[in-house]
């Protein structure tokens, strides 16, 4: 049986070969992709728990994980020139979701093209929007549902071509599609149908009008906030802005009360007799 194992690549044809005069380590220094097609390899040792010893490959430029046991990301710190990220499948307890350690992400913030998270029995991806060079996404079959929170990370990517949510509860909710669609404008592909460009500028004029006339509406009309009568009529407008209070009415409402101040003496003395 033949394993992949470090002493395979050093014998690989492809690469060593061509590199003499390298050291083995700074050989590994130099990888960015590995090949073995047809070496009749049986054993990759896909039970990969922890991510380690990758530091001497500072110039990999894609990694494939998929299909490990793997619970936290980390340990990539230093590959600050790798573009493509696969870690799909992993199999966990009952339970457990994929995580992704936030300084690793941070590193890869400046060059990570493509991030495939599919079914890891993730429910948020907030950490992930620091990833702003993204142009290809893959989360399906997780359990992502929170719709705005989504569109919020979704926001901070501006050059995402291509990304699959599909088998997320989230792709139940009700104009799901309209609302990642606005959300990045620069998306060609969702979840493997292509979008139109007309359609995606009739969706984002249709909710750049839609809230705009729900400012509208909120500036005219306001929201009155009852508040106990003093000199202040603005003391209640704060954070919520209520009606605006005229001159004349300002005045009216300090001659009613200099009126009753007046008759109250009336009334008193009546009342004793």
């Amino acid at each position: 049986m033949v394993r992949l194992t470090i002493d395979l690549i050093a014998k690989s044809r492809n690469h060593y070969r061509k590199k003499r005069g390298l050291s083995f380590m700074e050989y590994l220094k130099t990888l960015t992709h590995l090949h073995f097609f047809n070496q009749s390899i049986e054993d990759i040792n896909n039970n990969i728990t922890h991510i380690d010893n990758l530091s001497n490959l500072q110039k990999l430029s894609k990694l494939y994980l998929g299909g490990n046991r793997i619970a936290v990301v980390e340990g990539l710190d230093t590959l600050c020139e790798l573009k493509e990220l696969h870690l799909e499948n992993q199999r966990l307890a009952p339970g457990e979701k994929l995580l992704l350690d936030p300084m690793t992400l941070l590193s890869l913030a400046e060059s990570l093209y493509v991030l495939n998270i599919n079914n890891n029995n993730i429910d948020d991806i907030r950490d992930l929007t620091v990833l702003k060079e993204l142009r290809q996404f893959s989360a399906s079959d997780n359990t992502l549902y929170n719709i705005e929170e989504l569109e919020d990370v979704f926001s901070h990517w501006p050059k995402l071509l291509r990304m699959d949510l599909d088998g997320n509860p989230v792709c139940k909710k009700k104009k799901y599609r309209d609302h990642v669609i606005t959300a990045v404008h620069s998306l060609k592909v969702l979840d493997g149908k292509e979008i139109n460009d007309l359609t995606r500028q009739f969706l984002i004029n249709w909710k750049a009008s839609k809230e705009a006339k729900i400012k509208k509406n909120y500036l005219t009309k306001g929201s009155f906030i009852p508040c106990p009568l003093t000199n202040d009529f603005n003391a209640c407008q704060g954070a919520h802005p209520g009606p605006i209070y005229s001159h004349a009415s300002v005045q009216r409402w300090k001659q009613q009360q200099q009126q009753q101040q007046q008759q109250q003496p009336l009334r008193n003395q009546t009342a004793q007799k």
